[in-house]
């Protein structure tokens, strides 16, 4: 079975505990081969002080090359930062999975996209402060982890639960992925 690609964005301030549990669910799902990428291609720190060299660079990243985008949250979301994604976030919008943790939702949310779109919220009135715009309130879910129009939405808090919470979070992603990315809207 050949491998999918799972094209992760990563920038200075990301959370890389979110980006390898979520890495590890999907692997264990059976078939995601990671490729990383940051604007220039160049070295970025996590928050958690890790440095890493990304695989390439945005301007590299075509829709085409990969199956899966992984947006692990950081407080640049929150600074309004990484408008550079956006384009590539667009371009991949009903086509690709998109997967947004913790505060990447806001990147989601400042393109409208859950304006329609059933989604995670964090704690209420989270997005509303960063995203002054956001009209997406009635599609909130009180659910830690939303999959809806091809796109998932993972609440940071179901990620430092308990460990059942995590396994959860393995299940429903390998639930997702054996769909073969099936792009359809549950109800929350």
């Amino acid at each position: 079975m050949a491998k999918n690609t799972c094209a992760a964005f990563l920038f200075d301030g990301f959370c890389d505990g979110e980006l390898a549990l979520v890495m590890a669910a999907l692997n264990r799902a059976g078939g995601y081969s990671l490729e990383t990428f940051s604007t220039r291609g160049r070295t970025v720190t996590a928050r958690s002080g890790l440095r890493v060299m990304p695989h390439t660079s945005l301007g590299n990243m075509r829709p085409e090359d990969f199956q899966l985008l992984l947006l692990p949250g950081g407080y640049q979301w929150e600074k309004g930062d990484n408008l550079e994604i956006f384009p590539l976030i667009r371009a991949i919008l009903g086509r690709q999975l998109l997967i947004a943790i913790g505060s990447a939702i806001l990147a989601l949310a400042d393109l409208g996209v859950l304006d329609t779109t059933p989604h995670a919220a964090g704690e209420p009135g989270y997005i509303q402060s960063y995203c002054p715009d956001y009209h997406g309130e009635p599609f909130q879910c009180r659910e830690m982890l939303v999959h809806a129009g091809g796109i998932i939405t993972i609440d940071s808090n179901a990620l430092t639960g308990p460990a059942k919470g995590i396994l959860s979070l393995f299940d429903t992603l390998q639930e997702i992925t054996f769909n073969d990315h099936e792009l359809h809207d549950p109800a929350c």
